[in-house]
């Protein structure tokens, strides 16, 4: 049994040929068919919070998602650095972690005015639930012939039981964020984005 994991995003099209993300979702769900063929796991990082969000935007990423039929996932959200082209999209978002050790892809670092912070995290916190306890999960973990990949499943799901309870522990108890809290431009400085060396699609 062989693992492989790669990222999503939720962004419109626009804000993706902007960013420089290729991709397609039918390539993705068509990847997904051939590793799961050949005995490989997939495992999507899927990102949030590129832009002013609602629980529409939520239900239609929870329905591509299940569409993709992957194995396992891991929710991110969108943390900007200074050499990506978003960080020049987003310069004029405020920030609300002022605290640096936590811009790791697993806090909320932006402003989203449509929605509280609460309210982003338990969609999120409900579309890893949804993902996990769906049938076709269930039997992939606990179920299936090959002993090789029900070990790597329950493994992923173990592990995935603790990371929830330490981050609803932490959303809620321990982590700190501001509501009038300075812009992106403000708190890390001027855009690096000549440093980047985007991957290119050769037709």
């Amino acid at each position: 049994m062989s693992g492989f994991s790669w990222g999503w995003k939720t962004p419109t099209k626009q804000l993706l040929k902007k960013i420089r993300k290729g991709g397609t979702t039918q390539k993705d769900r068509e990847a997904i068919r051939l590793l799961r063929q050949h005995g490989i796991l997939s495992l999507a990082t899927w990102v949030t919070d590129f832009e002013e969000i609602t629980d529409r935007d939520f239900i239609r990423s929870l329905r591509q998602l299940l569409w993709y039929d992957l194995d396992q996932i891991m929710t991110l959200y969108v943390t900007p650095h200074r050499w990506t082209g978003y960080y020049s999209i987003a310069a004029e978002r405020r920030v609300i972690q002022l605290d640096q050790r936590l811009w790791d892809y697993k806090h909320q670092v932006l402003v989203t005015i449509n929605m509280p912070p609460w309210r982003i995290f338990l969609w999120v916190k409900f579309i890893e639930l949804v993902l996990q306890a769906r049938p076709k999960a269930l039997w992939r973990s606990f179920l299936q012939s090959d002993r090789a990949t029900r070990h790597g499943m329950n493994w992923f799901t173990r592990m995935g039981r603790r990371v929830l309870l330490h981050e609803l522990w932490s959303f809620f108890f321990r982590d700190r964020r501001v509501n009038d809290g300075p812009t992106l431009e403000q708190f890390w400085g001027a855009p690096q984005e000549h440093q980047e060396i985007p991957l290119r699609i050769r037709p």
